[in-house]
């Protein structure tokens, strides 16, 4: 028996390929796809002739063929999905789906190579679910799914992030209520393979199918049609079970390659060294490909979670759908989350940054009609964030000492603090009794955990402290490298892991200015928003802010954290000198050279609201109109042109 043969390819290739090539023949319109039709009967015929391969090509994208021969074979499937009909498009994405779901495909698909046969079918198969036909929605999200769960592919970059955008749009747009649901399910699906891979930094991993039930608890009720949560269930279902019986698994994994680009042998372990020399690869310290993708899908999510609306749109319910449908799928990531947190901080501090206060924040300060189960999963998650010493630390350094951060360490504890006291007296609340005692035992626990985690800590520096070392700061470096989880816990030593402890930050004496100096900030910031002269004022006095009118008006164009833009617009709109050479300096900072006159408006707008009163908004568009023609001469034939038409 040949090589081929027992590797199950050119006859496993042929039996998937072989039916939907003849579907494909039949459906077609024979004058209009006359090139598809021939290009089917070819293959066909070559599928009966084709030698057995002597040994596995490892270029090839299908087991048991040449790169060549199957570039021959798949391309009447490409031909089929580009045709935009969908008589010949569903049997093309029906044979993907078992293409992938046989593990007949193997390798990476990857942006970074798009002449590659298999990401064109990929990139197809995306793009036709714009097709408008329900049929096709559904086949389009089989195949992506299938593609997704098969472990001898690995679907990643640019390719993995198209087949989510893919499926949001089909979540937000598809032609009924049964594939939105579907749409939203397989996202769902999909984000649990990534994590799951990226946790175990395997693509052999146990992998639980998602309850559909669940993803419409709180949300997306309305778009249930009868039976739709059960036939969306069983969708799922059966993609995820089509794959768990791929045979030669082991053989049909992604080659691991070394930066050189040459295959590593069978045996070949990835040392430390190694390890170390491809943490410095990839962002944010992500040690392998399947990690990568974790972190690179885990940053999407957070921006599409933090999308605004418009100001010519701003009820849009298509955004908002989105945006709830990330911040759902976010959810789903606690476990992982708390993985990300713990290995690779050091890369997603914006991140964190936005999925703190987003949704653990969001939850832990919602005292009086919080949801139970997710409570106490965010209570759970909170325990064991409180169990790592190090990770507390770095949260107060990187976020509460940080003017550019939300005060994560702050509202967490007060978060705790407000549900380990309960419900105010005379409020009305959601809780049952045993509810609020669970919440208030839970929350204890989590303040104690914290307490506990900064005393063993601060031992720590004690230790070391009288380990005759040089200096302080030395001392708490030293610190880092026992508090840093170690490689049999699977993730490197190394201390950039901690995201901005070094020796300066670490400094006591310098996190306590950067405290304090937040905190006037911030006080500076709430009056400003309470009246705006006075907050100015204070920041002056206090020196957050020079007091020439440029340094103003570069301290409220940069949209320092938590300013309201409303205020900002009422500010500058002033007739008091001082704000007026305020907002005179401000539309000055603008260069407006070459744009065009409509962009440039919604540009100089984006910064701040404009106030209501009339007499501030004559002010502020006079001066525009005046910057706008210093910077384009000639675009109006006078200054007092481009003010009526930016006042209309």
């Amino acid at each position: 028996m040949s090589a081929s043969q027992t590797l199950g390819g050119p006859s496993r290739c042929g039996r998937v390929l072989g039916p939907s090539l003849d579907k494909i023949i039949k459906n077609a319109a024979w004058r209009k796809h006359s090139h598809l039709v021939s290009s089917c009967k070819s293959v066909l015929d070559k599928l009966e002739t084709l030698p057995d391969a002597a040994l596995p090509d490892p270029s090839s994208p299908l087991l048991g063929l040449s790169s060549s021969d199957a570039d021959f074979v798949l391309n009447p499937i490409l031909l089929a999905l580009d045709s935009n009909y969908a008589k010949v498009a569903d049997p093309a994405l029906e044979c993907v789906f078992k293409l992938f779901s046989a593990g007949v495909v193997r390798g990476e698909i990857d942006g970074k190579n798009s002449d590659s046969i298999m990401y064109k079918i990929v990139d197809s198969v995306c793009k036709v679910g714009g097709m408008g036909e329900e049929s096709v929605e559904l086949a389009v999200l089989r195949a992506l799914l299938s593609a997704v769960r098969c472990p001898c592919v690995l679907i990643r970059g640019d390719c993995l992030l198209q087949v989510v955008r893919t499926l949001y749009n089909i979540y937000l747009g598809g032609l009924n209520g049964t594939n939105q649901i579907c749409a939203k399910s397989v996202l769902a699906q999909i984000m649990l393979i990534i994590f799951a891979r990226a946790d175990e930094d395997s693509m052999d991993v146990s992998i639980t199918t998602v309850s559909v039930s669940e993803l419409l608890e709180f949300t997306d009720k309305n778009l249930n049609e009868g039976n739709s949560i059960y036939f969306c269930q069983n969708f799922v279902s059966e993609v995820m079970s089509a794959s768990e019986g791929v045979p030669d698994l082991k053989l049909s994994q992604p080659v691991p390659v070394s930066q050189n680009g040459e295959s590593k042998d069978e045996g070949e372990e990835i040392g430390l060294e190694k390890m170390k020399d491809e943490v410095e690869l990839c962002p944010g310290g992500i040690s392998s490909k399947i990690r990568e993708d974790g972190f690179i899908v885990f940053k999407n999510l957070c921006k599409l979670s933090m999308k605004f609306s418009s100001q010519e749109n701003p009820d849009d319910q298509v955004l908002l759908r989105g945006k709830t449908l990330s911040l759902e799928l976010l959810k789903l990531q606690c476990s992982i989350f708390m993985s990300l947190l713990t290995k690779y901080r050091s890369g997603l501090k914006a991140e964190i940054g936005i999925f703190f206060p987003m949704l653990i924040l969001r939850v832990l300060e919602n005292v009086l009609q919080p949801s139970f189960l997710q409570k106490m999963t965010i209570l759970n998650m909170l325990e064991k964030i409180a169990g790592d010493s190090q990770i507390i630390i770095d949260i107060f350094v990187n976020y509460d000492c940080d003017v550019d951060s939300p005060n994560i360490f702050e509202r967490i504890v007060n978060g705790l603090l407000k549900t380990a006291l309960g419900p105010p007296p005379g409020s009305t609340t959601t809780l049952s009794a045993v509810q609020d005692i669970t919440f208030r035992h839970e929350s204890v626990k989590c303040l104690v955990g914290i307490i506990k985690s900064m005393g063993a800590w601060m031992d720590q520096q004690l230790k070391i402290g009288d380990s005759d070392l040089p200096s302080g700061s030395e001392s708490e470096t030293s610190a880092e490298s026992h508090l840093t989880p170690s490689a049999e816990d699977g993730v490197v030593p190394d201390y950039e892991l901690h995201l901005e402890l070094n020796s300066e930050l670490s400094d006591s004496a310098t996190l306590e200015q950067r405290r304090a100096y937040k905190i006037e900030l911030q006080k500076g910031v709430q009056l400003f928003n309470k009246k705006p002269s006075k907050g100015i004022e204070f920041l002056i006095k206090t020196k957050k802010v020079g007091n020439s009118p440029e340094e103003v008006a570069s301290f409220l164009k940069k949209n320092t954290a938590g300013l309201n833009e409303t205020m900002i617009g009422d500010y500058l709109g002033e007739r008091e000198e001082f704000a007026l050479r305020v907002m005179h300096a401000y539309v000055d900072s603008f260069n407006f050279k070459s744009i065009d006159f409509g962009e440039a408006i919604r540009f100089f707008l984006s910064g701040f609201r404009l106030p209501g009163e009339a007499q501030k908004i004559d002010r502020i568009m006079e001066k525009f109109a005046e910057r706008y023609c210093k910077c384009n001469p000639n675009s109006f034939t006078s200054a007092d042109t481009a003010y009526v038409l930016a006042y209309s």
